[in-house]
């Protein structure tokens, strides 16, 4: 039962890895005609300890895309901002999430992404202003289906704070990706091109959902995305 619920919380939240969007002037707004470039750093991992607990943590630095629930309109979309996202399950079945704005300095990538630093605790965290968008559920228009609502953990309030201090080291390997797409809802086109790269390796370090730790994957990556959105979005290619 406990090993359901982590596949089913990494894969609801790895799509946070890439999470943002953009309130850029010179676009206009969520969806409109205009130029938009994206850089992202991330990390991400899968964790668990010997009272069988297990932890989805994930972090992002560049422009961030937050849905408040119960509000009209489209996305809110802010940054470039640092977020960090959690999801823990416990053995007896509860669970805690959060999702936290973070001061850069407190996630450092290395060179070559060799490694990663996240040091936190409640006295920095800030609670995320609306649940987060993902890119891959629509937080950035173009990309893919909009899915306002989605997004892992909290946002807004409920969240619980969390004290982690975590080094991701690579295992050397270095993937490289490059594309270029093109997207359409109704009469808005999207044209998009991109790089990334990531790498695994290994967590170290605390964290205070965990009694101890061990790694069941992790990874730290890069991107950069460029889109080129030609006519506007309506509010039902949007998804409001």
């Amino acid at each position: 039962m406990r090993k359901t619920y982590f596949i089913s919380a990494v894969v609801a939240a790895s799509a946070l890895v890439a999470v943002g969007g953009a309130a850029l002037a010179a676009g206009g707004g969520f969806g409109s005609p205009g130029t938009y470039k994206f850089h992202d750093i991330s990390a991400a991992a899968g964790l668990t300890d010997s009272t069988g607990t297990q932890l989805f943590i994930s972090v992002d630095r560049g422009m961030q895309t937050f849905k408040v629930r119960g509000v009209n309109g489209p996305p809110t979309m802010v940054g470039p901002e640092t977020v960090l996202t959690y999801t823990s399950f416990n053995p007896d079945g509860s669970f805690t999430f959060g999702c936290f704005v973070i001061p850069d300095s407190s996630f450092v990538v290395g060179a070559s992404l060799a490694t990663a630093t996240l040091k936190v605790d409640p006295s920095v965290e800030q609670p995320c202003p609306g649940v987060p968008v993902p890119s891959s559920a629509g937080g950035r228009p173009g990309l893919s289906n909009v899915s306002p609502e989605a997004g892992g953990g909290g946002g807004g309030g409920g969240d619980t704070p969390i004290t982690a201090n975590l080094i991701w080291t690579s295992n050397g390997a270095v993937w490289s990706y490059s594309f270029v797409n093109s997207s359409k809802c109704q009469n808005a086109v999207v044209h998009t091109t991109g790089s990334s790269q990531n790498t695994s390796g290994t967590v170290s370090g605390s964290v205070s959902v965990l009694a101890d730790l061990s790694t069941v994957y992790s990874s730290v990556g890069e991107s950069d995305n460029t889109n080129v959105i030609n006519g506007t979005f309506s509010n039902a290619c949007i998804g409001i």
